[in-house]
Formats: structure tokens, sequence, C-alpha cells
């Protein structure tokens, strides 16, 4: 783990094996394979595998959380190589004690090896830096195919490019991103990473923030999906969601 000057906001540093020529261009497969598809009953949600004191926990939203119960609820996961869904039972539901923190921790039994290394950067963002943010659409699940076909990618079915257009590091949610394109609610939960020119990798600045504003409805087909305010989207910083997580966990310790 590198020792770095303790400047915020927090980065969660994200080992990666890319060519140093594309790298900038190239999201490794780690952050794709930690951004999944989940589903309690209809409700649907993206979340991000996140690793804290060995565990691997499930960021996701609020809304989609507080439906569930506090202790043994099971959620269905997408598995996009067998186009199936799977069972996954859920060890602690934790919300953060402040309500308007939209955030849900699943706490799993699934561990780590190794972590994500949560460091302090020496490097300040700026506006209109390059950002990816992904999640999963599940209107958008390719369907059932026979056995013998090519298996499908642990890629989540909606990646995005954008650009930082406002930062406030004394608000939860304090990036605000740009693209083309409408957000749709969905995606809440998945992360949002940029390139570090510093540390020349990937680093995840944070999840993405569930929000409704200006809420339309458009068709693009026969089925129809809900969005909010075209080419912007909010996200919580990855400081704040470690905090949420450490101060959640601690507090449910206590019980």
């Amino acid at each position: 783990m590198l020792h770095r000057t303790p400047i915020l906001p927090f980065l969660l540093f994200i080992t990666s094996v890319v060519g140093s020529a594309n790298a900038q261009f190239e999201v490794p497969d780690e952050i794709f394979q930690r951004t999944v598809l989940i589903r309690s009953g209809n409700a649907h949600a993206t979340a991000l595998k996140l690793d804290y004191a060995g565990r691997i926990y499930l960021v996701t939203t609020r809304r989609f959380g507080k439906s569930l119960p506090a202790a043994g609820a099971i959620v269905r996961l997408w598995r996009n190589r067998t186009l199936e869904w799977h069972d996954l039972q859920i060890v602690r539901t934790i919300l953060p004690e402040t309500e308007g923190v939209d955030l849900a921790l699943l706490e799993t039994s699934e561990k780590t090896e190794k972590p994500y290394s949560v460091v302090k950067t020496s490097e300040v963002l700026t506006t209109g830096e390059k950002v990816w943010f992904m999640g999963w659409l599940a209107n958008a699940l390719p369907p059932k195919m026979p056995p013998n076909m090519p298996k499908m990618p642990e890629i989540p079915n909606y990646v995005r490019i954008g650009s930082i257009s406002a930062i406030d590091p004394t608000r939860p949610d304090s990036f605000e991103i740009s693209f083309q394109g409408s957000f749709i609610p969905e995606i809440a939960g998945g992360p949002i990473i940029h390139w570090s020119s510093v540390h020349r990798d990937f680093e995840l600045l944070g999840v993405i923030k569930w929000v409704k504003v200006n809420e339309a409805t458009i068709s693009p087909g026969p089925s129809s999906q809900s969005t909010v305010d075209a080419g912007r989207l909010k996200g919580y910083s990855i400081d704040t969601v470690v905090e949420a997580l450490s101060s959640a966990v601690v507090r449910e310790n206590k019980r």
C-alpha cells in the first residue's frame, strides 16, 4: 500500500493490468465484476461489491434495502455468464442512521483475501475531468440462450462516459456529472471511476446517487423506462460510502 499525503477526497485504489498506452481508455474487468444486478420480488437495483474488515458488502440504494428484513434476507443475483438468477443470502441489512443518505449496505458471507486499499490521494479533482459510470438495466437483460451458445461476459449493460461538472467536498453527494443521454434511476448504486494520471491507475470516486427530479417517461420501444434530469447525475463520494459503512457496522456490532 502506498503512503500518500492525506488530502481528501478518499479514493478507492483499483489494481488493474492494462497497457500503458491505452490505460486511460480501458476500464478494468474487476470493476465490472463488482458491479452487479440484484432483485427482491419485483424490485431491481444495481449494487457495488465493496469489502470492509474482510467481508464483502453490497452497496446499493436505501429504496431497495429498506424493504428487506434486518437479517437473513434472500436476494437474487443476476449472472450474465449463465443468464440466470441465483439466490444470495444476506447476513444483515444495514441502513445509515442519516435518512438523507440514500444508501443500503447488505452484508454477505463472502470474504476477500486481497481487499481494495482505500487511500487518500494527493490529486485534486477538477471540473471537466473524464469519468466512467455504470449500472444494470433489468429490462435490457439478454434472453435465455441454448447451452451451446457462447457465454456472456460479466459486464454491466449500461456503461457511460461523462465529465465532472461540480465538486463540493462538504456535502455527501459531492459529485455532479454531465454526460450525453438521460439518467435512469436503476443504475443508482453503480460505481463512478476515473483514470488517475498521478497514480497511473483507475480509482473509484464513489457511487451513483438515486434521485427523483423532473421525472418523465420515455418509450424507446415496446417497453418504457423512467428517466430523470437528462445529461446529469450525482454521486456519493467514496469517503462518504466508507464512512457510512464503517459507522453502520460499528453500530450494528454493538447491538
